[in-house]
């Protein structure tokens, strides 16, 4: 029934698999002794802030200090939504055991419930503790004094869109009926609301536009990474959980702001791994917007996201390469890599699905190329059943199955990137600001703004 609906997706009934790779993979990540769940007794960590997580052993392998290291994940790649698809797709309790006691970590202790704090703090969720170092003092949230560098470098931080997680929260809701996972939900997406909000921050003193903080990219105010996909995800998840258009208008805001149907995509630097490499979590919430928009034949935006996605795409084609063809330019050359992998054959194979027969072809057969040399490189380490390697193929080795089986076409006609007003720049308030300050008119603008009663109000409202 689950299947048929299409209600959970990626989804696919483990008889219907094509590769026995994922059973092989899955089963012993809920049986026996070096399960997810047997490894929660390593660190022992029974207390209430932490009780449900995960035990981040993946942090074990650079770390010096005494072991085992005690590392708090805090449901980074969404472990929740992950083991609800295993638990709907097998019935097995143990992945219940798994998600319904992380889900509850999640939305009571890794969300932060307040309004009383910065705008870039409340109701946002926690990052997991320090890459390689033992988590010390930072209890379930992200850092620890004990952890400061002693260089004296910059050290600390709070919520921030590059680890922003709703969507298993919003299928654990749809299961148990539990509102305080909705509110979660919609709690994590006014974050990104608030957080792109001009005057809920110092600056809207000097100019009232968006922050472009939920949009953040490398060497550029706003561009197709991680914390747009994430922070599109979030919006697209409240607005179905809400049904507040509100939601799915500002996803399309951000859409628009960090792609674009002519976009010149070698410029990007996607390439560049280290840095770059998680450009593919915005194209799968492109992705996600399209399967969510397939039916609203009315919304405008859709075909300018469907020929945005099959614009990154078709470079893609050309031009990505399996990470450990490249080992010598990652850091860490560990079974991370191998594991988003997968993410970036799904998207091509995503994208195949709302792409002309002659480009459709290529997307499948370079996404299955990809896929097959995931599998190749993710199975010869001995780590590849880590806690971040899991979290991720919970969601995408199950959409790596899904898409070995019949491809689900669009019934949306292919769209011309002729419709489309040319891109504009996006410029975040702190640039914004940097460039007023070097004129004079620029300058008289902002104080007047800023000596005027109703923006003081507004941003001591924002800021209390």
């Amino acid at each position: 029934w689950v299947g048929e609906s299409r209600a959970v997706a990626p989804f696919v009934l483990p008889a219907q698999e094509v590769d026995e790779r994922l059973s092989t993979y899955l089963t012993p990540l809920v049986r026996g002794p070096e399960s997810l769940l047997a490894r929660r007794e390593i660190p022992d960590e029974y207390g209430w802030r932490n009780f449900g997580d995960i035990h981040a052993d993946h942090e074990q392998l650079h770390y010096e200090g005494e072991r085992p290291i005690v590392s708090h994940y805090n449901n980074q790649f969404d472990v929740v939504q992950g083991a609800i698809i295993q638990f709907l797709r097998s019935g097995d309790p143990n992945w219940y055991d798994l998600f319904d006691p992380l889900s509850r970590h999640v939305m009571d202790i890794d969300v932060y419930h307040t309004r009383q704090d910065r705008a870039a703090y409340n109701g946002g969720l926690f990052w997991f503790t320090d890459h390689y170092l033992d988590a010390a003092t930072s209890t379930h949230r992200t850092y620890s004094r004990a952890n400061r560098p002693r260089d004296g470098a910059s050290y600390g931080g709070g919520p921030g869109t590059e680890h922003l997680f709703t969507t298993g929260l919003a299928t654990y809701y749809y299961l148990t009926g539990n509102t305080d996972a909705r509110d979660a939900v919609i709690e994590l997406a006014d974050w990104v609301v608030h957080s792109d909000d001009g005057e809920a921050w110092i600056g809207g003193l000097l100019d009232a536009g968006n922050t472009g903080r939920v949009t953040p990219w490398k060497g550029a105010d706003a561009g197709p990474g991680r914390g747009a996909g994430n922070s599109i995800n979030a919006l697209l998840d409240a607005w179905l959980i809400s049904g507040q258009s509100e939601y799915l208008e500002k996803a399309e805001q951000l859409i628009r702001r960090v792609v674009h149907p002519s976009d010149d995509v070698g410029r990007l630097s996607l390439l560049d791994v280290e840095r770059n490499w998680s450009y593919t979590v915005c194209l799968a919430s492109l992705a996600k917007y399209l399967q969510l928009l397939e039916d609203d034949t009315s919304r405008p935006m859709f075909g300018y996201v469907q020929a945005a996605l099959l614009r990154y795409a078709e470079w893609m084609s050309r031009h990505e390469r399996p990470y450990f063809d490249q080992a010598d330019r990652l850091q860490y050359p560990t079974e991370a890599w191998a594991a988003q992998e997968f993410r970036k054959a799904n998207v091509l194979r995503s994208a195949s699905c709302y792409a002309d027969e002659e480009l459709r072809e290529r997307l499948l057969r370079v996404g299955a190329r990809l896929a097959d040399r995931a599998w190749e490189d993710l199975l010869r380490f001995k780590s590849c059943r880590s806690a971040r390697a899991a979290a991720v193929l919970l969601t995408e080795g199950v959409r790596d199955a899904e898409f070995r089986g019949p491809i689900v076409l669009s019934s949306r006609p292919i769209s011309s990137t002729d419709d489309f007003d040319p891109p504009a720049e996006f410029r975040s308030q702190r640039t914004r600001i940097l460039l007023q300050l070097k004129s004079v008119r620029g300058c008289a603008a902002m104080l007047s703004r800023a000596f005027s009663p109703r923006i003081w109000r507004r941003v001591r409202w924002s800021l209390r």
